[in-house]
């Protein structure tokens, strides 16, 4: 494991070495041969890694290795924190900068010259005390970065993986949901079993079953995990049911209890509704959420999930407990093909006896199958016999535990996998993962290098798609192709916990378990508790983090951690007497390392000027309800990648050469921007808020969207604004090439005429909304045969539509069309039969 470290550090070195050289003038020549045995070491740790079994004084040794590698990032690290500094320095104070840097110039050369004879010692313990004296075969833990991208890539995420060995399962529980209730009440199903059976994924199997959505009024799903709090149950309930608005939602986020339980209470009354309730561990989380659940309307379901038979069986009401059994050879047999030979041309019998061997000694548990044969799929055939032997030498109680094949699974990953998955342990269990955050958290981590070829934000995509290959992480939410959420198991998210914390990578911090003095990164879980105002600081920690709705406050004191790259609020104020709540505490200018800073999560409309001192900055997550409504100046921001909130007010941006995420800015600053420097843009909402829209609106032109050839997400919310196919002041939409859109959202918007000519033509777009637009003359959209060829979802929700006729040949690959109006609702809908089965039309409100 502490070669991931080593690696990373190494990686460290060697971006000063390029990129800050002329700062290293005296310890240049030190730092190089401290890289090189360090590099040495790493290459030892390697081979540590791939052994099956490792020494007590080995392991003693490797302590050793982790303290040197993060005593080099610490000294490196605060020795440019002070070079900056000093660069900032204005007016007398830059009389003394010639002084800090002779005196800094001395110290990392002292620094680097302990570490190096530091270094040399172990060096010398290994050759002493004869740790490592023989070698084993590596592992594929060296695949090169064009491998991992293929390997990411070949999978396809459009599907739904196939649940093996539960069909039976499946059709009983289908009848129980369908069947109707001799009594006119709820009724509850329950399925139980030991981890890693698939009760989950039979859930959600039912969950998206197609004769359950039409049976149903409305459908939510939640998670309950061994830690939670009832409110934050009752809210995902609510969000996932979609009856509710985003300000009526920030509004009851306030709520209490009781007023939550009122308020489900209410959606739910009169309507036949499936509530699933993954992963319960406690009777008490059924008794504070089931008050909520209308008792008395007959044909309602809810779905249970739990480890324990006493509680599957306990619930009141009536219900249905359901055991889920281990997988017959037969069914774990075909479970493993599926991915084990898919990148295997020839299957000769000797490689099918090996694998039914592994296979047969993993006892029927799908999660132990899947995560095995994820590492097959990425070996090649002469490689087979070589894990086979690896894990009969892991072998307990005869068996192949879950444990086992994820720790052969975590030595085959490369070292920026293993950071990667490592990071993964910041989130709470059962936590739905968002991937752009985690995209973006990774990169300002640093765990990703910059490449030529492939922008940094894609390859930390194809690390996560590398660990959902190979059964690590369980692709959760896809749209167009890519997962936008994912999930990890709890057995897996318990092992990598405990690795994370024997390496000092990750403290969590919740009522069991407290501040460390020496982590690198520290995470609060606030789900029942509040962040402690007492709590002591640890100056080396490079990330701290809020998950969950719990609030508290932070003293700013405490967050003077200079060398700080990642902050992400949460819900917390803070105490100094200069903060409102409207604002930011200036504390947070003074943290010149800072990568990415979230605060969407805490009620502030104003950023203060020092925010320009974040010089690093890459991601500013402001996202949430509130809006920037004063001046929010980033432009002397150059690193910055991703804005994200809503800046109603002006917003200057630099250059945005790097930029890739801008959501969202009003149509006064986008006009302002330099747009042709904005080669990386991919990612645009540009949002004009009627009580907030900045007097100097102007009439947004077409023409500056056709400099961004890599856009892929579009969304235009300016109500009343004018859009033509073609017009005679400015550029139309049928003369804007956008080669690279994937997502079209217009809303408020006014259609001077049918756009569909326009729009059916971008070659790779699948998601089109448009919501409260209008036709000022007749209300009929024609799409043509051949147009939108690669659309998948078409939403149309509009002031009022009154005719829809698509050709025969037009959307070949849709697969969900919702057709709505506010006013009124007669549109005749001429369209191919094909397509009548995908239609949901209805009327909507404002939303």
């Amino acid at each position: 494991m502490v070669d991931a470290i080593t690696g990373f550090v190494l990686k460290k070195i060697g971006g000063y070495l390029i990129n800050e050289v002329s700062m290293l003038i005296g310890v240049k020549d030190d730092l190089e041969e401290l890289k090189t045995e360090l590099t040495c070491i790493h290459g030892y740790l390697k081979d540590v890694e791939a052994r099956e079994r490792e020494e007590e004084v080995s392991k003693e040794w490797t302590k050793l290795v982790l303290d040197i590698a993060y005593d080099i990032e610490d000294v490196l690290d605060t020795y440019f924190l002070k070079v900056e500094e000093r660069s900032q320095r204005r007016g007398l104070s830059r009389m003394t900068n010639k002084i800090g840097k002779t005196k800094d110039a001395y110290s990392i050369g002292c620094d680097i010259r302990n570490l190096k004879r530091r270094i040399l010692d172990i060096t010398r313990k290994r050759e002493t005390y004869g740790i490592g004296g023989f070698k084993e075969p590596q592992g594929g833990g060296n695949i090169s970065s064009l491998r991992v991208r293929q390997l990411g890539r070949a999978r396809s995420v459009d599907h739904e993986e196939l649940v093996i060995g539960l069909e039976d399962d499946a059709k009983i529980l289908l009848v129980k949901l369908l069947g109707d209730n001799k009594e006119d009440k709820r009724h509850i199903i329950s399925i139980f079993g030991m981890g890693g059976l698939g009760k989950t994924a039979l859930a959600r199997k039912l969950y998206n079953s197609g004769d359950v959505k039409r049976r149903f009024d409305c459908r939510a799903w939640t998670y309950v995990s061994q830690e939670y709090k009832t409110g934050d149950i009752l809210m995902r309930i609510i969000r996932s049911l979609g009856m509710t608005s985003g300000e009526e939602l920030e509004k009851i986020r306030k709520f209490a209890e009781e007023e939550l339980e009122v308020y489900l209470h209410g959606l739910l009354e009169g309507k036949k509704y499936l509530v699933v309730v993954d992963d319960i561990w406690e009777q008490e989380a059924w008794e504070s959420l089931k008050r909520a659940l209308p008792y008395n309307h007959g044909g309602s379901r809810v779905i249970i999930t739990t480890r324990i038979r006493a509680l599957a069986e306990g619930v009141d009401g009536t219900v249905y407990a359901h055991k889920l059994r281990f997988l017959t050879f037969e069914e774990s047999w075909t479970l493993f093909e599926q991915k084990a030979f898919r990148n295997i041309e020839k299957i000769d019998e000797d490689l099918r006896r090996t694998g039914k061997e592994m296979v047969q000694k993993c006892g029927g548990l799908p999660l132990a199958i899947v995560v095995l044969s994820g590492i097959l799929s990425r070996k090649r055939t002469n490689e087979w016999h070589e894990v086979c032997a690896s894990l009969w030498r892991r072998l307990k109680d005869d068996s192949i535990h879950v444990s086992t094949v994820f720790d052969l699974s975590f030595k085959d990953l490369r070292h920026e996998s293993k950071l990667c998955f490592l990071y993964l342990s910041i989130f709470p269990e059962d936590h739905e993962i968002d991937i752009e955050k985690l995209i973006h958290l990774l990169v300002a981590e640093g765990f990703i290098q910059e490449d030529e070829e492939i922008l940094m934000e894609d390859m930390a995509r194809d690390y996560i798609d590398e660990l959902i290959d190979r059964s690590l992480v369980k692709a959760e939410r896809i749209e167009r192709g890519k997962v936008m959420s994912c999930k990890i198991h709890d057995l897996l998210r318990d092992v990598i916990i405990k690795k994370a914390k024997e390496l000092n990578f990750v403290n969590i911090y919740n009522e069991k378990h407290h501040s460390s003095a020496i982590c690198r990164r520290e995470v609060f879980h606030l789900i029942n508790n509040s962040f402690p105002y007492d709590r002591s600081v640890n100056k080396r920690m490079r990330s701290f983090l809020i998950i969950g709705e719990g609030g508290g406050i932070v003293k700013t004191t405490n967050l003077k951690l200079k060398l700080l790259r990642v902050l992400d609020i949460g819900r917390l104020s803070f105490d100094s007497e200069f903060y409102t709540h409207t604002t930011l505490p200036d504390v947070i200018g003074d943290l010149i390392h800072l990568r990415y800073l979230g605060i969407g999560d805490i009620y502030v409309s104003i950023l203060p000027a020092s925010i320009s001192n974040l010089r690093s900055l890459q991601t500013l997550n402001a996202s949430g309800h509130k809006l920037f409504q004063y001046t929010t100046d980033l432009s002397n921001i150059t690193t910055l990648r991703h804005v994200i909130g809503k800046f109603v007010g002006e917003c200057l941006i630099g250059d945005g050469v790097n930029l890739q995420t801008l959501r969202s800015i009003s149509s006064y600053s986008w006009s302002k921007l330099n747009h042709e420097l904005l080669i990386n843009l991919r990612d645009l909402e540009i949002y004009d808020d009627s009580n907030w829209v900045d007097q100097r609106t102007v009439s947004l032109d077409l023409v500056s969207f056709s400099k961004l050839k890599n856009l892929r997400v579009l969304k235009l919310e300016m109500r009343n604004f004018k859009l033509s196919s073609k017009s005679k002041t400015t550029i139309g939409l049928v003369d804007v090439d956008f080669p690279s859109l994937e997502s079209l959202t217009l809303v408020g918007i006014t259609f001077e005429e049918d756009l569909m000519s326009a729009l059916q033509i971008l070659p790779r777009l699948e998601d089109l909304v448009l919501k409260d637009c209008s036709y000022p003359g007749a209300k009929i959209i024609s799409i043509s045969a051949q147009g939108f060829g690669r659309l998948r979802n078409l939403e149309l929700f509009m002031e009022i539509l009154d005719e829809l006729r698509i050709e025969e040949e037009a959307m070949p690959s849709l697969i969900k069309l919702i057709v709505s109006a506010r006013i009124r609702l007669t549109t005749k809908l001429m369209i191919p039969n094909r397509l009548k089965a995908l239609v949901r039309a209805g009327y909507y409100g404002m939303r």
